[in-house]
């Protein structure tokens, strides 16, 4: 007896699951990040992944501590963010795996005492748990891009599932930035 495809529609979604929730953040966003946005004092990285984010701040003389749960060969030490025990820091700016966005930011915001940036897909506004929460953080700007960013799933250029090149992105990506301190509504910017 041979099976059909809607028998094995439970294994479909795990064929491209992306593992770790692992889409790189093209260094070039970091740049743009960069020419909107201020920082002073020290930088956290806590997904820095192999190097993306990390090493742009890194390269425009930040300090940075860089940490990941998953050894991907760039980083200062093997740290779970949402367990851990962590000390304050001024910033926090990272790519938080999306399906944990809202607890990599409950702790983000106990831990930066200035500013906390997350790269990430503009989904996160809708999700209406999620929204609700957001209401009550002290967002300041989502920076939307014009244009669709390249993010590589698992940082590879070619898609293991389809083998085809991936140039582009279907998911529309955006910088939400935090400060601490602000009480005021949240301000859409496009870059």
């Amino acid at each position: 007896m041979s099976l059909k495809w809607w028998q094995l529609a439970w294994w479909l979604p795990t064929r491209w699951r992306v593992d770790n929730d692992y889409y790189a953040t093209d260094p070039k966003c970091v740049l743009d990040l960069l020419r909107v946005e201020e920082f002073c004092g020290t930088m956290l990285e806590p997904c820095c992944w192999e190097w993306h984010i990390s090493k742009v701040l890194e390269d425009k003389w930040y300090n940075v501590a860089s940490f990941d749960l998953i050894d991907r060969w760039y980083w200062t030490g093997w740290v779970d963010f949402l367990k851990d025990s962590f000390w304050v820091v001024d910033n926090i700016i990272t790519n938080p795996p999306f399906s944990l966005f809202k607890e990599f930011l409950e702790r983000s915001l106990w831990i930066a005492e200035y500013k906390v940036c997350f790269f990430g897909k503009i989904q996160a506004l809708e999700w209406q748990k999620r929204a609700s929460y957001l209401e009550y953080t002290p967002l300041k700007y989502v920076y939307v891009y014009k244009k669709r960013q390249r993010v590589l799933r698992n940082w590879k250029e070619i898609d293991p599932n389809t083998g085809k090149k991936m140039a582009s992105s279907t998911m529309a990506f955006c910088w939400y930035v935090w400060e601490i301190w602000y009480t005021g509504s949240p301000m859409i910017k496009w870059i």
